[in-house]
């Protein structure tokens, strides 16, 4: 799951790498001034809008997987408390 969160930090860290390299480019690049500011502010919406996208993404995927594991964390109280109300039994491991 590490590995998970890894790939999406290193994404954001490229994409927004790949858009500071474009807008450098940009800037050295033979054209009009109004002509690179309006590409730029094209390419920031892009990029804005791809930020917005992963982000959700990955907001999402920490919902899931705090509702997974909430859930997980719920059913083995409940095996733990049936086991405990038979008579003091030890608790069962997991086995996952």
């Amino acid at each position: 799951m590490s590995s998970d969160s890894s790939a999406g930090g290193n994404l954001v860290f490229f994409l927004l790498g790949a858009a500071t390299g474009a807008a450098i480019a940009l800037l050295y690049a033979p054209q009009e001034g109004t002509e690179t500011r309006r590409i730029l502010g094209e390419k920031a919406t892009t990029a804005r809008d791809r930020a917005s996208n992963v982000a959700q993404a990955a907001g999402q995927r920490a919902r899931e997987t705090v509702s997974s594991v909430s859930e997980r964390a719920q059913t083995m109280v409940k095996k733990r408390g049936t086991n405990g109300a038979a008579g003091g039994a030890e608790p069962a491991a997991d086995s996952d």
